[in-house]
């Protein structure tokens, strides 16, 4: 049964980008796995909400699901309508010369024209000479924690390669698959070269992939230079008199000691607990305290905090 995504996030299909974000930051924070350790249903709702907030919090990703549903990643590789009765990438059926279906019609069954009602695009056959190797560009969005740690993706995407038609050239699409390795450490916007991935020309020889690397938004690191920054809860208690608390980390946790007097909004450092570089080394992670007060406090909290109250009124 196909996934809601909407749905999933506990959002209506009309909601804006900002009440995606928002709903998706307090699920992340209820089924986060540092929140929720050892719980296999809970990892399984993060995992399920983040892939729901990598589609419908892209606004490009969010077009094509509203209009194609879960065909959306198909759709993204067409420059016109999907075609219907079959998958858009699949062209087992069509053969190319020897009495197969020809080159026009591959393309009236792909981007419209024809019984499939769109718009017939005309075919512009090119001069041998300007049917080049055209290299390629893709985006990859990665999770902090798959940058932290190296990770792979495998690919599949379509080029339009040339193509020998009789005794002329033209462009054909082209499914393709590659696994790309993605380096720990490796910088937002990055590019990753994959050589002789990209369109082929009339030689047969073929441009490069360039794969772009964006970090995914997580719900409780934020990028702050080369560091991560979390917010931290605290207790205002422990704010006054000082303690521990619990930091998360892209990893799992650590304790921390906070003096006593600390202010909401104070930031500490937390030296290599940030984000994997790719010399091997670790960046910082800056911790920023938030102080949490009691909602509803006990009659003798009350009367404690009353007495406080009088020791610091400041005599007249």
């Amino acid at each position: 049964m196909a996934k809601d995504y909407y749905q999933i996030l506990g959002v209506a299909r009309g909601a804006d980008e900002k009440e995606i974000k928002a709903s998706y930051r307090k699920l992340a924070r209820k089924y986060h796995p540092d929140v929720n350790p050892n719980d296999k249903a809970a990892e399984a709702k993060f995992k399920e909400m983040s892939q729901a907030y990598e589609v419908v919090g892209d606004p490009e990703r969010r077009k094509l699901y509203d209009q194609y549903g879960d065909n959306w990643e198909h759709a993204q590789n067409y420059p016109g309508d999907i075609p219907t009765g079959g998958s858009a990438a699949d062209f087992g059926d069509f053969h190319f010369g020897g009495g197969g279906i020809g080159a026009e019609t591959i393309f009236e069954h792909l981007f419209g024209g024809g019984r499939a009602g769109g718009t017939r695009v005309n075919m512009n056959f090119q001069d041998m000479e300007t049917m080049q190797p055209r290299d390629v560009e893709k985006t990859v969005e990665v999770s902090l924690e798959e940058i932290d740690s190296g990770t792979k993706r495998v690919l599949t995407y379509q080029t339009m390669d040339a193509h020998r038609m009789q005794d002329k050239f033209t462009t054909v699409p082209t499914t393709k698959k590659v696994e790309v390795k993605i380096p720990a450490g490796i910088t937002d916007g990055k590019k990753l070269r994959v050589p002789g991935k990209g369109a082929a020309g009339q030689s047969g020889k073929a441009g490069d992939l360039y794969v772009v690397i964006k970090w995914a938004p997580h719900p409780l690191f934020k990028p702050v230079g080369e560091n991560l920054e979390v917010e931290v809860t605290v207790p205002y208690t422990t704010a006054a008199l000082g303690g521990e608390i619990r930091v998360p980390t892209l990893r799992s946790g650590v304790t921390m000691k906070i003096p006593e007097g600390t202010q909401s909004g104070q930031t500490f450092r937390l030296g290599g607990q940030g984000l994997m570089r790719l010399n091997g080394s670790r960046n910082d992670l800056m911790a920023k305290v938030k102080i949490t007060v009691p909602k509803k406090p006990t009659e003798r909290e009350k009367q404690l905090l009353r007495e406080l109250a009088e020791l610091d009124k400041v005599p007249v």
